[in-house]
């Protein structure tokens, strides 16, 4: 999808959607379900989860699903001689063991409300180490520690890493930038770039196609609308860049 296409997308979700004060349809079933492969050091990865999920997911909880994978675009061989996996991150070793930390976390608290404060909290601040970030959030949010990195030192951590390179490496098409995003099991540019510039805007369109409607509003505020233009254009250059 080139350049011009993705602002075209971006100024219909500015011009029809108001992000805030949404009354939305009564639903009682999970209708969407949002794969979201990242990596717990990468700063796009970071942005959508901040920016997107946490705003989308306050809006839509009852009836959208959410489900992390921590891996990206890390490369795994198997070492014989220690019986386990080595790993080798885009954003080095911390990033690794990020991943790995977020993966025992998932498993063992399978609810995504129940995972995603901590791991949300652990990305707030990508100048700081991994470990001082996540020793913080477990503390915020009455996490054990050192439960989690029991688990991130030992054979069910390094399985569970693998585990989600698997999945990912398994992806059709192809994971080929981060965050990867998928809907109902589906990528596409689209949604993927909508995802990105405006997931609350992606969800009611995707409302409105099965006869339900988020309110609308005349126009978003002076202060919304610059962030938005300034969340695309990051996006774009990151884009093109292809930094994660």
């Amino acid at each position: 999808m080139n350049i011009f296409t993705r602002l075209i997308l971006f100024l219909i979700a500015l011009n029809q959607i108001q992000i805030n004060g949404l009354r939305l349809p009564a639903l009682s079933k999970k209708i969407f379900k949002f794969e979201v492969f990242y990596e717990t050091r990468c700063p796009d990865s970071q942005r959508f989860l901040l920016n997107q999920i946490i705003d989308a997911n306050e809006k839509f909880s009852s009836f959208i699903d959410f489900v992390l994978v921590p891996f990206g675009k890390a490369n795994y061989t198997w070492d014989e001689n220690n019986k386990k996996w080595n790993f080798h991150c885009q954003h080095g070793a911390q990033e690794c063991y990020g991943n790995t930390i977020h993966n025992c976390l998932i498993s063992q608290k399978p609810k995504f409300e129940d995972h995603f404060p901590f791991l949300a909290c652990t990305m707030e601040n990508l100048m700081i180490s991994f470990e001082n970030a996540a020793n913080a959030c477990a503390k915020k949010y009455l996490i054990n520690y050192e439960e989690l990195k029991s688990c991130a030192n030992s054979n069910k951590g390094n399985q569970l890493l693998y585990q989600a390179g698997e999945i990912t490496n398994n992806l059709v098409p192809k994971l080929n930038y981060v965050p990867w995003i998928n809907l109902n099991g589906i990528h596409t540019n689209e949604v993927q770039q909508l995802a990105e510039a405006n997931l609350t805007y992606l969800i009611c369109s995707k409302l409105k196609d099965l006869n339900y409607y988020c309110s609308k509003n005349n126009s978003l505020n002076l202060n919304s609308k610059l962030s938005i233009i300034l969340n695309l254009l990051i996006l774009t250059l990151c884009h093109i860049l292809s930094h994660c």
